[in-house]
C-alpha cells in the first residue's frame, strides 16, 4: 500500500502540478474523473467511482453529469438488492452496476451509501439480527413480508 500512496503522490506531482484538486477542477464529466482515478496504479473501477462518488456525495464537487458514477458493489449493495428482489441469487458485480444504472441513470452511485447505511443497521447476514421493522424498505421489501 505504501508504494502505491508514493506513486499516486508522485503522479499528482507530475501530472497536477502538485494539486490534487486539479483531478476534478473545472467541472468535468463524470466519466473524465472515473477516468482520471483509474490511471492512479492499484485503482479499479470499483475505487475510481468511489472516489468520484465521495467528492460529489460528501464533498459537493460539481460535475457536468454523474452518470459515470457507479454504485461500488459490496457485501451490504449485494445483500440489500438481493432481499428487495433487485438481482439474482448468483448476479454479477456488473449485473448489480448495470441494474443500479436502470434504476438511477442519472446518478447510479446515489444508491451506493443509502444501501451501505441498510445493510450495516437493518439487513444483517444473521437473519435473526435483520431489523426488518426500523428499515425504511420494509413496505418494499419481499425478504421483510416474509
Amino acid at each position: 500500500m505504501s508504494e502505491v500512496f508514493y506513486h499516486a503522490v508522485q503522479q499528482i506531482v507530475r501530472d497536477y502540478d502538485g494539486h490534487a484538486e486539479r483531478i476534478w477542477t473545472s467541472t468535468p464529466s463524470s466519466a473524465e474523473v472515473v477516468y482520471r482515478f483509474l490511471q492512479f496504479e492499484g485503482a479499479g473501477p470499483k475505487i475510481a467511482t468511489m472516489a468520484a462518488n465521495i467528492l460529489a456525495r460528501d464533498y459537493k464537487v460539481e460535475f457536468s453529469d454523474y452518470y459515470s458514477v457507479d454504485i461500488s458493489v459490496d457485501v451490504h449493495v449485494l445483500r440489500v438488492f438481493g432481499r428487495l428482489g433487485l438481482r439474482r441469487p448468483n448476479a454479477s458485480n456488473e449485473e448489480v452496476i448495470y441494474k443500479a444504472r436502470a434504476l438511477s441513470p442519472a446518478y447510479p452511485g446515489r444508491l451506493d451509501l443509502p444501501c451501505w447505511i441498510i445493510g450495516k443497521n437493518w439487513c444483517k447476514v444473521d437473519e435473526s439480527k435483520r431489523d426488518c421493522g426500523s428499515c425504511f424498505m420494509s413496505d418494499l421489501c419481499p425478504s421483510a413480508r416474509k
